[in-house]
């Protein structure tokens, strides 16, 4: 006890039962002010950590898309986690309001997909018996984090054995080039590939195919490439009773062959812009392939 009454813990150096000792209260202030600082810190640590850690939870790093005639496309964050959904062109935008999308918010994009599948399937996008396009693109962080979620989505997809996948890994630059044009990276690297099989002698213009169904720009580079076409296929993407928007060019490229179907472009490697994955070979249960951000069936019955 001190001459002023407080009570104060020391340290016991074998002192007696009344006997006085001189305290340096200076420095037992100055272990208190250290621990309260240290205290300070780690609370503001915490803070950090916790505030920091929500706003990483909510960058966006990575765009997947998913075509068929209508175009999809699911904004999302490091973990793969959907941080939005929309639609691409008006199909894809109706396509977003019909399957309560609000509810896929924070959902791996692995869910969001297939509920997206579904609803093209209700809507008749997507008709069984026949053989659908699906177009993946994924884009990511790094490289490596959007090949492995480009392949991860294609053996999703590829579950059901109507549907041929082409999946490709693109890099952001990618991404933002096709928004300029007004579509997904996905359509657009099927477009390119469609433009690459045309080659330096026909007229080419990206743009008169980007309302043109995937299944009809996946066929006509077939066409032009030379690859074999089962008969029997259901013509386009787009619902009975209704017509595609766009038709592509007359000259220099072709008008796209009526029936049959075709096989994805086969991969190459795992750059930006390079399909991943092993492409389709046909329509008997052949593996599906790719070559974000993330089909093509016969026209539904009316």
């Amino acid at each position: 006890m001190t001459e002023d009454g407080r009570f104060v813990r020391v340290k016991n150096k074998n002192y007696f039962v009344g006997q006085s000792v001189q305290l340096n209260e200076r420095k037992e202030e100055t272990k208190q002010r250290v621990r309260y600082s240290a205290l300070a810190s780690m609370a503001a640590g915490f803070a950090l950590l916790l505030f920091g850690g929500f706003a990483g939870y909510n960058a966006p790093v990575g765009v997947v898309s998913l075509d068929v005639n209508p175009s999809i496309e699911y904004t999302i964050n490091c973990f793969d986690r959907v941080l939005s959904i929309d639609g691409v062109n008006e199909d894809g935008s109706r396509i977003v309001s019909e399957m309560n999308s609000e509810t896929l918010i924070n959902q791996p994009v692995d869910k969001a997909v297939e509920a997206t599948i579904f609803q093209l399937r209700e809507s008749g996008y997507l008709v069984e018996q026949t053989e659908n396009d699906v177009v993946l693109s994924a884009s990511a962080l790094t490289l490596t984090h959007a090949n492995a979620l480009a392949n991860r989505l294609e053996q999703l997809v590829m579950q059901q054995e109507d549907l041929q996948v082409t999946s490709v890994s693109v890099s952001k630059s990618e991404v933002q080039q096709a928004h300029a044009l007004g579509t997904s990276a996905g359509k657009l690297y099927i477009i390119e590939q469609l433009g690459k099989a045309i080659g330096s002698d026909g007229a080419f213009d990206p743009k008169d195919w980007l309302n043109t169904p995937v299944r009809e720009i996946i066929r006509e580079t077939a066409t032009r490439s030379g690859a074999p076409q089962p008969n029997g296929e259901q013509n386009g993407q787009t619902p009975a009773g209704s017509q595609s928007d766009a038709t592509p060019p007359q000259s220099g490229t072709g008008t796209p062959v009526p029936g049959g179907s075709t096989t994805s472009p086969q991969p190459t490697g795992g750059e930006p812009g390079s399909p991943v994955g092993p492409g389709p070979t046909d329509s008997s249960g052949g593996t599906g392939g790719a070559g974000g951000e993330p089909p093509a069936g016969g026209s539904p019955p009316g």
